[in-house]
């Protein structure tokens, strides 16, 4: 049977529109495929630039002596100049007196190796060092509490001592401490002359962070039982009494958390219960900038978590060299930075 011409031609009419179609949705698929594919080429070349920029520039053979632990560091460093009114007829005997003040980063050596000695020798200063081991910025109590004596040795109570020029009850206290160091420092705490001190230097390490003490007290700035709180009624007071004198405050370092089964926390991630110890960093720059005196950021200006290791002797105390590095940082800005302003108009 032979088939009719037209037949065919209607028959192959219809079938080319379907084949057209196909094509169409073939061609639509492969576009989106492709706009896929782009897209996924486009987000991978963005990732590989954005890896490869944070990995930065590796140094070459002649860049080694550079320090790359300087880089991306952003200090919170704040240097006040010292209003020239507040050295009113207070008499320059032209020799740079600095009285030191806190725990462990001076009182762990007290010999030339120490913090203090390493100062003065940089600074070509007298310095007294009066800190006392373990103690804290920080107060135990809110109101002396008889039952802990220990609260003498606390940053407040220490510069009370000084104000009433009056160290019987803390050389009491000291003389039963078994660490002769205690009774030492009491012991320099009496040939100070406020009149001839020139520069405060404060520096407590991690202690209060480690011991729990709350960073601050938001119902109460001046709670001496906080961290801030201490310090910020102990340099109101320094100022109010002795307000010729430049202060410095000095911040904790890096430094790690060690618990009771003997593990070790970085400082930086750790909070036990107040907040890490770079929160109390902050809180430290806040207080001092309210009190209008100087703060130095150790934390990341100094030993920090990249350089630690060759600076510190365990998770918080400092070696020789920590002590050195330290010293080199208060003594540059001792040494370039104290600017003395007018407030007076002109």
């Amino acid at each position: 049977m032979i088939k009719n011409n037209n037949n065919l031609n209607e028959e192959q009419a219809d079938k080319e529109p379907a084949s057209g179609k196909n094509n169409d949705r073939k061609f639509r698929i492969n576009l989106h495929v492709i706009l896929i594919l782009a897209i996924v080429l486009i987000a991978g070349i963005s990732v590989y630039r954005l890896v490869k920029w944070n990995q930065g520039t590796r140094l070459s053979d002649d860049d080694m002596d550079v320090d790359a632990s300087e880089f991306d560091i952003e200090t919170l460093d704040m240097i006040i100049p010292m209003d020239s009114s507040r050295l009113e007829g207070h008499e320059d005997d032209g020799v740079t007196t600095i009285l030191c003040l806190g725990n462990n980063p001076f009182s762990d050596d007290r010999s030339e190796d120490g913090l203090a000695a390493k100062i003065g020798k940089k600074t070509n200063a007298v310095v007294y060092d009066c800190s006392f081991p373990d103690s804290s910025a920080a107060c135990k109590y809110p109101v002396y509490n008889p039952e802990y004596t220990r609260d003498h040795f606390n940053l407040y109570y220490v510069v009370e001592c000084f104000r009433n020029n009056e160290f019987t009850a803390i050389n009491s206290i000291a003389n039963d401490e078994p660490d002769p160091r205690y009774l030492e420092s009491v012991d320099v705490m009496k040939t100070v002359d406020m009149d001839k001190v020139d520069i405060i230097i404060i520096m407590y390490d991690s202690t209060d962070y480690n011991m729990g003490t709350p960073s601050d007290n938001p119902d109460n700035p001046n709670d001496v039982t906080a961290f801030t709180g201490g310090l910020r009624t102990t340099l109101n007071n320094i100022q109010s009494t002795w307000p010729y004198i430049r202060v410095f405050v000095m911040s904790p370092t890096y430094a790690q958390y060690l618990d009771e089964d003997g593990k070790l926390h970085s400082g930086t991630i750790t909070d036990l219960g107040n907040g890490t110890l770079n929160h109390y960093l902050v809180k430290e720059v806040d207080a001092a900038m309210d009190c209008g005196v100087s703060i130095i950021d150790n934390y990341f200006g100094t030993i920090n978590e990249d350089n630690y290791e060759e600076y510190m002797a365990d998770h918080m105390h400092y070696n020789e060299k920590g002590r050195e590095k330290l010293a080199d940082r208060i003594a540059d800005i001792i040494n370039n930075r104290m600017g003395t302003v007018s407030s007076a108009a002109e």
